[in-house]
């Protein structure tokens, strides 16, 4: 399908993204616009949603319904990569809590698997830099419950290559760095843990003048008292 310009992806992408709620005029101009709307805004709003639908009508199906609110897309009809990811991951957490992890962790690899690239990449502004990093934050939260679940099933040596590399992608992530050294530890790799937890010690000290967060500090005394990782039945909340 043929969207035309940048109107046309952005207008679909926010329906898409509302996730079968409305999304009101203002929200779109918004997204269209920033803070620097033309006086014509509302109207132009209309006039473009009107030419989606077109478009839309011309491949067979047009999902776009109004609303008192403004628009939606109902979630029946919404078939977008989030859409999947989200429902993928619900079901890989569904299988999590009826303590099933092997069905989990293969799950959660259906639903990473939906991510080809960057979320809403070419689309800018301020509205869907947020719903960017909103989905970013829901990718890493995915990856994250997934090394947890591997972790409890004994495959710290599978997943400790990834991590390495999250953690120098994202070195504040404090979740991943948790992971990281977890993973190192079962694997016989303690030293490799506390450097690791060093290394990001100083970082904080040097760069935000703070020390790591308590759940870290724990897992550091615990690494120095050869401790076991992961008492709890559940991953630590940060």
């Amino acid at each position: 399908m043929e969207l035309r310009g940048m109107t046309h992806p952005k207008l679909l992408a926010l329906l898409l993204l509302g996730d079968g709620a409305a999304v009101s005029i203002e929200r779109i101009v918004e997204a269209l616009w920033d803070d620097a709307p033309p006086s014509t805004a509302r109207r132009q709003v209309r006039n473009r949603v009107a030419s989606l639908r077109r478009v839309l009508k011309g491949h067979g199906h047009d999902p776009i319904q109004t609303v008192a609110q403004g628009y939606r897309i109902p979630s029946s009809e919404a078939h977008c990569d989030s859409c999947e990811f989200a429902r993928r991951s619900d079901r890989a957490r569904s299988h999590a809590h009826a303590g099933r992890l092997p069905e989990a962790v293969r799950a959660m690899d259906d639903a990473l698997a939906v991510w080809t690239g960057p979320a809403l990449m070419g689309l800018t502004g301020k509205v869907f830099e947020a719903s960017s990093h909103r989905l970013e934050e829901s990718r890493y939260a995915a990856i994250e419950s997934r090394a947890a679940w591997q972790l409890r099933l004994g495959r710290s040596d599978v997943i400790i290559g990834e991590l390495s590399e999250l953690v120098a992608a994202k070195p504040y992530r404090q979740q991943l760095l948790y992971l990281y050294m977890s993973a190192l530890q079962l694997s016989g790799r303690a030293a490799e843990a506390l450097k690791a937890y060093e290394i990001h010690r100083l970082r904080l000290n040097e760069e935000l003048g703070i020390e790591p967060g308590q759940v870290l500090q724990r897992l550091h005394v615990s690494i120095l008292r050869d401790e076991e990782p992961f008492a709890d039945s559940r991953f630590p909340a940060f």
